[in-house]
């Protein structure tokens, strides 16, 4: 486990408070940061976060609410961007930050695994060797052809993870997820990261508040206290 596959460095997230929505305000804020090069009454989610992590580690991110665990996580998948710093990254990322993101309500269970796999960059075939493990895991198989709309939650959450956990990427990042189904499958869930964890090199980063689960499955935790790392 020494390869770094994750680099952050002096990443930093902040918001405007001022004038927010306001094409006037905005503009006002963009001329005044263009003189100063500093944010005009910003809230700063996260303040100068540094950390590796290597191919193969289990990390988990805690905190309080409003810590910046959420924020980080949404920087790490590369769907915001860091305000100052930056992230290096090797390898493909799949993210699980809420139940249905990256998946099509009016789809089916069956098409929204084929648009994730393309998301990917996976090929239809390579998808669809993996269609049959991934309906068995999630224990959904009756309605893989229904439109995911009409599904539960917690069928939402099965298929999303079950598609996740088997589709092909090197890095697996979950917001508290999980914490959506039964204990059952929940452990079933733990047991299954472990497994691509240590068997295939896979990076798991997650938050999580059950602090029992963050001892028995990561290897490492990084604790995040208003927006900085302690």
């Amino acid at each position: 486990m020494g390869e770094i596959v994750i680099q952050v460095n002096a990443v930093c997230k902040g918001y405007s408070l001022s004038n927010t929505g306001s094409i006037s305000g905005d503009l006002n804020n963009w001329i005044l940061w263009k003189k100063s090069k500093k944010l005009v009454n910003t809230f700063w989610a996260l303040q100068d976060i540094n950390f590796d992590v290597k191919k193969g580690e289990r990390l988990a991110i805690t905190g309080d609410n409003g810590a910046g665990k959420s924020t980080l996580l949404k920087i790490l998948s590369k769907i915001t961007r860091p305000t100052k710093g930056i992230i290096i990254g090797k390898g493909k990322i799949t993210s699980m930050l809420e139940v249905g993101t990256g998946f099509h309500p009016e789809l089916s269970g069956i098409e929204n695994i084929f648009l994730n796999g393309a998301m990917l960059g996976m090929s239809r075939h390579d998808i669809s060797n993996k269609i049959d493990e991934i309906v068995a895991f999630s224990e959904i198989s009756e309605h893989i052809n229904t439109p995911v709309k009409r599904y539960s939650t917690g069928m939402y959450m099965r298929l999303a993870f079950a598609t996740a956990a088997h589709l092909q990427s090197e890095i697996m990042i979950i917001d508290e997820v999980l914490a959506v189904g039964d204990d059952r499958f929940k452990h079933k869930s733990l047991d299954k990261l472990k497994s691509l964890s240590i068997e295939f090199g896979k990076t798991i980063i997650l938050v999580s508040h059950d602090q029992q689960h963050i001892n028995s499955f990561c290897n490492r935790e990084i604790r995040l206290s208003n927006g900085f790392i302690r």
